[in-house]
């Protein structure tokens, strides 16, 4: 999935200016969460690695990555 944002981003195929409205966009990303049980999982991955987001990719600021190890 990391691989995949990153050539999205280096094609300049994400951005905000998507024309979705933001509601439309929570409703796509809960949906998603609730359609898998790894889905949660998968995402919070991606935060750990920088990017946020499912229907609307966006990167993360590094000052707000979470560096702390998850609990094991």
């Amino acid at each position: 999935m990391e691989r995949l944002m990153m050539r999205a981003v280096e094609a300049g195929e994400v951005g905000a200016d998507d024309g979705i409205d933001d509601q439309f966009v929570d409703l796509l990303d809960s949906t998603m969460v609730d359609s898998s049980p790894h889905a949660a999982r998968l995402l919070a991955i991606l935060e750990e690695r920088g990017w946020r987001g499912w229907t609307r990719i966006e990167r993360v600021p590094a000052d707000r990555l979470n560096t702390e190890l998850p609990p094991s």
